[in-house]
């Protein structure tokens, strides 16, 4: 009878769609149990390691057992290489991922993914961590939907298509180097996708893109922390997706542009509160005479000249409150107040979460809000839309949305079941398309229809071995669109290494 309460709380949202392992804590599959209640920002994900000891200690967390063979050791327990003294360590693990899956446009879809992953710690100074992606695979419907108009699928950058329908060959790398100047200050240089907040989505910046280019630049002082972090965006068929007679080709060099966060969080007891600052700049600025405020550590939007539009400025909060036998209560809310003909949009969420729900050990419990207005995100210079490689670079269902998530997972031994559940409203506005409010652009002479969806899943997992990640899954995931009185289900089996989330839950 123990086990009854949770299996049946977990039967009410008992549906998730698609994303592959919603218990990540967007970097690494760190478990954020020990994370939160530790005196710590939790802001700014991913980690490498630099921040401070605590994420030190849980990427290099090294399990060994020197009771068992190495094949036992190897498969169920440890990385499968370890080299390690007093002042240095480096852990190497594949990357796998095959699945099968049903699907609408094909007999059997499936994901081929093969890859490695290397970290390394010199003297809790240096870190670094290196990854690559080798993939070929057919998708769910909604991710060819989603390719035939932006030529991407969610969370990658170039894709090739293959002989076969909604067929793909794409690969990505990943990569980040930190460096602990002094206990307060550090700074990282990457390529990645980048997170700010504690949900499950992010309404400033969350990793549901292709991954970008960012230097990062930390520094504490007592209660405060303070982060800026540079990234290079890129605009990939801008001109193909604006419908322009000549379309930037697959192999062409495409625009770019620099996207600026400041972020400043001070912690009290157990409150977090941070401010954001986005600014994205174009890289074509006419004789590079990028404006002297970009450069300020913080209050740029106070400097904006609106009749030059020379940037696109939003400003945040983000602020949360967490319990060890309550639990943790985040919330966020971003301002972007370029059109001047009407009031200022914004972006909200709030939401809560238990690593310990009702008292019961290993139950998680997450339900989360999240709104957008008409036009949060977007920009009358289509070159600074808020977006990456056309896909957004905070909700991926873009501006004018609500919606309500429901996730829950409960863990027995190497035994792992997850539901969650989506639904989410779309408004009818007749100045921003559906199919391009997702990445920001502003395009004046295109309509949609509102409509509701619900987006859901049921997984059951066994963890093969937790040290790297591996497991094996089955899932059922179904999609019913209001809008258009469709239903789209489908089924998924296969063995992966859950380290990073793909987000096709929108």
């Amino acid at each position: 009878m123990k086990y009854f309460l949770p299996i049946l709380f977990l039967l009410c949202p008992s549906f998730v769609f698609a994303q592959d392992y919603p218990l990540t804590g967007h970097f690494q599959n760190l478990n954020e149990k020990s994370i939160y209640y530790n005196d710590i920002s939790t802001l700014v994900r991913p980690a490498t390691g630099v921040e401070n000891a605590i994420y030190d200690s849980l990427i290099f967390t090294t399990v060994t057992k020197s009771d068992k063979s190495w094949l036992n050791r190897k498969l169920f327990h440890e990385h499968l290489v370890l080299l390690e003294d007093e002042r240095f360590k480096l852990l190497l693990d594949p990357i796998i991922d095959f699945r099968l899956n049903s699907n609408d446009l094909v007999e059997t879809g499936y994901l081929n993914t093969r890859g490695i992953l290397l970290s390394g710690n010199l003297d809790s100074k240096i870190y670094f961590n290196t990854s690559f992606y080798e993939n070929q695979g057919i998708f769910p419907m909604q991710i060819y939907d989603y390719y035939e108009f932006y030529s991407v699928i969610p969370g990658y950058g170039r894709i090739k298509p293959l002989s076969r329908t909604n067929e793909y060959d794409f690969g990505t790398a990943y990569g980040n180097i930190s460096f602990r100047a002094t206990e307060n200050l550090n700074f990282s240089l990457g390529y990645d996708r980048l997170f700010i907040g504690d949900g499950y989505r992010s309404m400033i910046l969350s990793d549901f893109a292709a991954p970008m280019m960012y230097f990062k630049t930390s520094v504490k002082f007592g209660k405060f922390e303070y982060n800026n972090i540079f990234t290079k965006a890129l605009n990939p068929n801008f001109n193909n997706v604006m419908d322009f007679d000549v379309p930037t080709s697959m192999n062409s060099r495409y625009p770019s542009k620099y996207i600026s966060y400041n972020t400043l969080t001070y912690k009290l007891n157990n409150w977090q509160f941070s401010l954001i600052e986005a600014l994205v700049m174009s890289d074509n600025l006419p004789n590079w005479k990028v404006p002297a405020y970009t450069f300020s550590p913080f209050f740029r939007t106070a400097y904006i000249d609106y009749k030059k539009q020379l940037t696109n400025n939003l400003i945040g909060a983000n602020i949360t409150w967490s319990n060890p036998s309550i639990g943790v209560f985040y919330s966020q809310f971003m301002l972007d107040s370029w059109y001047k003909n009407h009031s200022p949009d914004f972006a909200l969420q709030l939401g809560y979460k238990n690593f310990d729900f009702l008292n019961v050990q290993n139950l998680y419990f997450q339900m989360e809000i999240n709104y957008s207005s008409d036009y949060i995100y977007t920009h009358p210079n289509n070159e600074l839309y808020y977006g990456h490689y056309n896909q957004a670079l905070a909700h991926p269902a873009g501006t004018n949305i609500s919606e309500l998530i429901i996730l829950s997972a409960y863990s027995i031994k190497r035994f792992e079941l997850v539901g969650k559940i989506n639904f989410y409203y779309d408004y009818t506005d007749s100045y921003i398309c559906s199919d391009l409010r997702n990445i920001g652009l502003v395009i004046p002479t295109r309509t949609y229809i509102s409509g509701d969806f619900l987006k859901a899943e049921a997984q059951l997992i066994y963890n093969i071995n937790r040290a790297n990640k591996l497991q094996v899954f089955c899932s059922w995931d179904i999609i019913i669109n209001h809008q258009v009185y469709d239903t789209l289900m489908f089924y998924q089996l296969g063995i992966r290494t859950a380290i990073r989330s793909n987000y096709y839950d929108f």
